[in-house]
């Protein structure tokens, strides 16, 4: 677990927390996913079919470890059944950028599955419409720019995923301005890109950028300021610099306490 939590921090992973007021048994006889059905009708946050979907996902593989396969098969209902009802809307969606809400919500989930080209489809749709309706300099714009440089990292398409971080940089920068809190994703996206293409110092300009964003919102003791020491401890280390590795992980460390 403690090597799990360690490449969740390094890689600026935030694991979900139980959905567990989903439902107070499996076996109950009301509906036991109402309320998240009636996000996903309602065209709600981006992130709640997603969120939903992973969250019964991974339910669903604890079930079948322990051998509760009853228990399994209902979860496995639920997830298609979620699925399905974001698909319908996706197809029939009335209002423009209620689509493009969803349709983002699908491609977040097919990219955890790791169906990347469905996951890009759904996600260019959803630019697409953004693009028409509220124009390029917009913050749903850069999201969705950023959500496809995501999904082109996954794919290991790092030239492609800094392209789409690049324009949702772009796009913040005009909006919130340079030192705007939402720039930060996409500092780190390029960081990402950038370390794994082991184009150290560009990775280390993107994640100081990000620190000293950060810092400067939360001042040095917050957890995502400790989150991005122990990144840039990382790119030091690849890059062979174990000195500065070790001055920033410490750094990590203090911020923690």
């Amino acid at each position: 677990r403690r090597r799990q939590e360690e490449y969740n921090t390094l890689h600026d992973i935030t694991p979900r927390s139980t959905v567990r007021h989903l439902q107070e048994s499996l076996h109950a006889p009301a509906d036991p996913f109402a309320e998240h059905s009636a996000k996903v009708a309602e065209g709600g946050s981006e992130d709640d079919t997603a969120a939903v979907i992973a969250q019964l996902q991974e339910e669903m593989v604890e079930a079948s470890r322990a051998l509760e396969f009853e228990r399994a098969a209902l979860l496995r209902d639920q997830i298609n059944e979620l699925k399905a009802m974001a698909a319908g809307q996706a197809s029939a969606g009335s209002d423009d950028l209620t689509l493009a809400s969803t349709l983002l919500a699908l491609g977040v989930v097919h990219s955890a599955e790791g169906n990347f080209d469905q996951s890009l489809e759904a996600h260019r749709k959803a630019l697409d419409i953004r693009l028409a309706r509220l124009g390029k300099f917009d913050s749903n714009v850069a999201t969705s720019y950023g959500n496809i440089g995501n999904v082109h990292f996954r794919k290991k398409d790092y030239d492609r995923a800094i392209e789409a971080h690049g324009i949702a940089l772009q796009i913040r920068a005009r909006v919130f301005g340079e030192h705007g809190p939402e720039i930060v994703e996409s500092y780190r996206g390029l960081g990402n890109a950038y370390r794994e293409k082991k184009d150290y110092p560009r990775a280390l300009e993107y994640f100081e950028r990000a620190l000293s964003n950060k810092i400067a919102q939360h001042g040095a003791t917050h957890r995502d300021v400790g989150r991005l020491y122990l990144q840039i401890s990382e790119v030091h280390s690849l890059a062979g610099n174990q000195t500065k590795a070790e001055e920033y992980r410490l750094k990590s460390e203090e911020s923690a306490t």
